[in-house]
């Protein structure tokens, strides 16, 4: 494992990825956005990603100066196309545009195709709570077949279709939620891989369909599982026919499906309905509500959605970051590749 502080990690990802020939003021929003990640707690969406977006880049998947452009739009709709960006700043630009809508006319949706990966679907969802309004956000992969099995299955059908709701409070920092609906993201198993450890027995099946612990079986013919049975299934499936069918980029495992991050962000204007201080408030007195309930023997705290992230957010920012020695090694490769010597 390497330390290294959160500053000097942006600006090391930043400098990878203006070499890779991306415009600087891009370069670091997307440094700033896997940092932050990691800050979180969500290392699988943080700086390991690095290398996979420099291969985007320097392959031609990721155009780093496309223009992000509404292709279609109401008061209250748009279509949005990233022209094969970064997920991050087209998704950031999507909510930006949801959230105009909403303070206009209550409610704002809209759709995104055509980008690269976006990233933790979190970022999104309290980019709108931070400004007053409801914020969700469902996206879908990019794996054609998908990677993620049907309950009772053992073959590829869904992607890991993340989704993330976040609400303003008064004085607590936005509550929010944001999981995968396979059992844990795909970027999960990767830390593991990184890390070198194993990977609980009811995460993934390999290629024969038996439950393994090893993560280097996903990328081997592997499968990850819905959480939650049917109902995490049920969930990824409406997602995958969400994201996909209103996009126009299509469900992963049908034949006209292309390749695409397709994502869905809605705002929502709480003061249509309710006084915004009146909702806040009563967010404060749910979080303490929940804390009042009688704990489990053992349990020293009760925690709220999106707690064990701000809580995680302040240790690091106080003690700095540590990276597997591999996830450095892939930026120092990645810098490499690019003509760049990345150093500590």
């Amino acid at each position: 494992m390497i330390e290294i502080a959160p500053e000097r990690l942006r600006d090391a990802v930043r400098d990878v990825f203006v070499a890779a020939g991306t415009p600087e003021d891009g370069a670091c929003q997307v440094a700033t956005s896997l940092v932050e990640n990691n800050l979180m707690g969500h290392d699988s969406h943080g700086v390991l990603r690095v290398g996979w977006y420099v291969d985007a880049i320097l392959t031609g998947r990721v155009n780093p100066k496309a223009a992000i452009r509404i292709e279609r739009e109401s008061a209250t709709t748009a279509l949005v196309d990233g022209g094969s960006n970064f997920g991050q700043l087209v998704a950031r630009q999507a909510m930006d545009i949801a959230i105009s809508k909403a303070r206009e006319h209550d409610l704002g949706l809209v759709a995104t195709h055509h980008c690269g990966h976006t990233g933790r679907m979190g970022e999104y969802s309290v980019q709108a709570a931070e400004q007053g309004f409801v914020g969700m956000v469902f996206g879908s992969g990019s794996a054609p077949g998908g990677i993620v099995a049907p309950y009772l299955g053992t073959g590829r059908l869904l992607n890991t279709n993340p989704t993330s709701w976040a609400v303003p409070a008064a004085t607590h920092p936005p509550v929010f939620l944001d999981f995968a609906t396979s059992v844990v993201a795909q970027g999960k198993i990767q830390a593991a891989i990184d890390k070198g450890v194993s990977i609980p027995e009811d995460w993934l099946l390999n290629a024969e369909g038996k439950p393994t612990t090893d993560p280097n079986d996903q990328r081997n013919g592997g499968v990850l599982l819905p959480f939650g049975r049917h109902k995490g299934y049920c969930l990824s499936f409406l997602i995958e026919i969400l994201c996909g069918g209103l996009s126009g980029a299509v469900c992963g495992p049908l034949a006209a499906y292309c390749p695409d991050y397709a994502t869905l962000f809605l705002a929502i204007n709480i003061e249509a309905f309710q006084p915004l201080d009146e909702f806040r408030q009563m967010v404060d007195d749910m979080v303490a509500a929940a804390k009042a309930v009688r704990k489990a023997e053992g349990v020293d705290e009760i925690l709220v959605p999106g707690e064990p992230e701000w809580r995680t957010r302040e240790q690091r920012l106080r003690d700095g970051l540590q990276l597997p020695d591999a996830t450095w090694e892939r930026i120092v490769e990645s810098g490499a590749k690019c003509g760049l010597t990345v150093t500590l």
